[in-house]
């Protein structure tokens, strides 16, 4: 919804979902919208898919990628997909979501994803929450980020602004935290 809505009239919106379940939920909360050809929902492998969409027409662009995860290859389907998404789309806004798990490939994927962007010669930030220590009597996500390739330059500004209130808003201990990195 709030996308959609900064979306400018010659701007489309593509929205990828595998689930076959959670696809016909994605397509009525698109219908409320009320966007007409803007918004486009495809049931299919966004990794996959994406491909096809690069470079955009306009050469102006967000790519978002907010796999699940569940699946172990996520994590590199992710990189290979940034990788080629650079090659085919150089000035591009690429975000990554990942999240802060114990499991080596989610510690490893925003480094390697920030050398990536280096060696292509383009910026990127990231920025991470954490709302509670890892582990205890809690399980599950204790912590995510963002890794922006290519971020508009007013990105660091809003976000330490934005991630200042969610850390006080979502901290569950003293372990909360949050942190902006970029080059």
């Amino acid at each position: 919804l709030i996308v959609q809505r900064l979306l400018r009239p010659q701007d489309k919106l593509h929205l990828f979902e595998l689930h076959s379940t959670d696809v016909p939920l994605l397509e009525r909360n698109v219908q409320h919208l009320h966007a007409g050809r803007q918004v486009q929902v495809h049931a299919s492998d966004g990794f996959a898919a994406t491909k096809a969409l690069l470079p955009p027409p306009s050469r102006r662009g967000l790519v978002l990628l907010d796999p699940s995860y569940e699946i172990k290859t996520d994590y590199a389907r992710t990189a290979a997909a940034v990788a080629d998404g650079l090659e085919r789309f150089a000035t591009g806004t690429f975000a990554v979501w990942v999240p802060q798990l114990a499991r080596l490939d989610a510690q490893h994927l925003p480094d390697k994803l920030k050398r990536m962007a280096e060696r292509a010669g383009r910026p990127w930030l990231h920025a991470a929450l954490a709302v509670r220590a890892p582990g205890g009597v809690h399980s599950g996500l204790h912590a995510s980020s963002m890794l922006v390739i290519n971020p508009p330059y007013t990105l660091r500004a809003t976000l330490r602004r934005a991630l200042m209130q969610l850390h006080e808003l979502l901290a569950q201990d003293t372990h909360a935290s949050y942190a902006i990195s970029s080059q």
